[in-house]
């Protein structure tokens, strides 16, 4: 789960006809209020031929940060930067020289960028992300739901065996944002891990693309997680349809988001053997949002009685956006809302967490707020997973880094196994693993930013933990 779950997605087509002109360093300049801020991009080729792209700021002291997949189609040049919910359009003026434009929110800014001699910038190392030529049978797939509105593109690994063998299958489950079947962040791909290591132990395992992202169709941006629960379903179908795959061993693994979705799909679905809950949630949403805001708050030294403050504004917004029907109709009762709170509060609180004019502030609430006004937000901020959870019967694993900033396990672990004290279930394990961050990832700062930082992708003790736990469970 994204720390900021409205993050925008761009993903284009790749041409290779001006990829010769990109590959390098680029550098140019913002102007806000007469103030310039330096941007580098840096363009390179990973293992496969594909451009990727990061980008610098150095005045703000951000660094190595990731674009989304970047387009050179003739001229043309667009990319997204979805950290910043923007991205970057431009053409090329010659061999050396791109003029375009930095799209971030509601803000259109210039940004000519020119070739830069600074080759400081290295790709980020991954060494964990698995290449070929591999031991085991790597398939790409395609299927479809029952009424074959969606078609899913993934891939299927399983040991190679001479033999008529059926193996105890995984499928796993993303977390939130539209996400690849490596459920790529930051040129880590950590279900491409989790599916090397697990086939390398005798489990084959389906990884798929999101709605709208890779080879699978469908629209992402009106679904919700009952919606994604269904894909799911469509997985285990074609699971079952294989004749290498053991279907009383069919098991789900949902990482954040994929973690809530994994015990809703298993408290119906009486296909799914096992589940395991990789920093999965046993809180409703709207706990999770109030989370995710503030711990950075805390993090700076806010005051307990300010937060609080703040989660009022909060909440009023959020309600707002939940209950209007017309999303423009919540956009002009913001500035009320947000008046109306601000005459109530000290000095003090307003000094503490106001930074900036109200204007500026006004359109930034209703900007990030309006996202709340989507279905998946309607249905996250509400959907309480220990209902779920509750009515399994079948054995799972709930994993949660001690770092993780976006899923607190103070909160959902122990809410977690409060569920599963209620369940059926006589065989689950809880474990909260000290040191890693949201991704599972041994962290130093343990922040977003540092997701890409970190040449891990993957914890091997988290690795080991699985691997170890459903092999007991498949071989009972």
């Amino acid at each position: 789960m994204k720390q900021v779950l409205s993050i925008l997605f761009f993903m284009f087509s790749y041409s290779g006809l001006f990829s010769q002109n990109i590959i390098g360093n680029w550098q140019g300049n913002i102007n806000i209020n007469n103030h310039q801020i330096p941007i580098a991009f840096h363009f390179y080729k990973d293992s496969l031929g594909k451009i990727n792209g990061k980008w610098d700021s150095p005045s703000q002291n951000a660094r190595n940060l990731p674009c989304s997949d970047v387009a050179v189609n003739g001229d043309s040049v667009m990319m997204g930067i979805k950290i910043i919910s923007g991205y970057y359009k431009g053409k090329f003026i010659n061999a050396d020289s791109i003029s375009g434009m930095w799209h971030q929110g509601s803000a259109q800014l210039l940004l000519n960028i020119s070739r830069s001699n600074d080759s400081a910038f290295e790709a980020p190392k991954r060494p964990q992300t698995p290449k070929p030529p591999f031991d085991y049978l790597n398939e790409n797939v395609e299927y479809s739901n029952a009424d074959n509105s969606i078609n899913y593109g993934a891939t299927f690994t399983r040991p190679t065996s001479t033999l008529d063998k059926k193996y105890p299958a995984v499928l796993l489950i993303t977390g939130s944002g539209k996400q690849d079947r490596d459920e790529t962040i930051f040129d880590h791909k950590p279900f491409a891990v989790i599916a090397d290591y697990l086939t390398k132990r005798g489990i084959a395992v389906l990884r798929v693309d999101d709605r709208g992202m890779g080879k699978t169709s469908g629209i992402f941006d009106t679904s919700s997680s009952q919606d994604f629960a269904k894909d799911v379903e469509a997985g285990i179908i074609y699971l079952k349809s294989r004749n290498d795959v053991d279907t009383k061993h069919i098991g789900l693994i949902g990482h954040s988001e994929g973690g809530m979705i994994a015990p809703l799909v298993a408290a119906h679905d009486k296909d799914v053997a096992f589940i395991v809950m990789l920093a999965g949630t046993g809180v409703p949403g709207a706990a999770i949002i109030d989370y995710q805001n503030t711990l950075p708050l805390k993090n700076a030294g806010v005051s307990d009685s300010d937060i609080q403050k703040f989660l009022e504004l909060h909440h009023a917004l959020v309600n707002a956006a939940t209950s209007f029907i017309n999303a423009d109709d919540f956009i002009n009762e913001v500035s009320k809302i947000y008046y109306d709170w601000k005459k109530k509060q000290t000095p003090e609180t307003l000094n503490a967490l106001i930074k900036g004019n109200d204007e500026d502030i006004i359109s930034s609430l209703q900007k990030n707020y309006n996202a709340f006004h989507s279905k998946w937000f309607k249905y996250f901020l509400k959907h309480d997973p220990t209902k779920d959870i509750e009515k399994l019967s079948i054995p799972v694993l709930a994993l949660n880094g001690e770092k993780d900033v976006q899923v607190d396990p103070k909160i959902n672990l122990p809410a977690i196994k409060a569920a599963l004290k209620k369940s059926k279930s006589k065989n689950y394990k809880i474990v909260e693993l000290p040191g890693l961050n949201h991704l599972f990832q041994h962290c130093k700062k343990c922040t977003v930013a540092e997701y890409g930082e970190l040449e891990e992708t993957f914890a091997p003790e988290a690795l080991k933990i699985m691997g170890d736990w459903i092999e007991s469970v498949v071989n009972k």
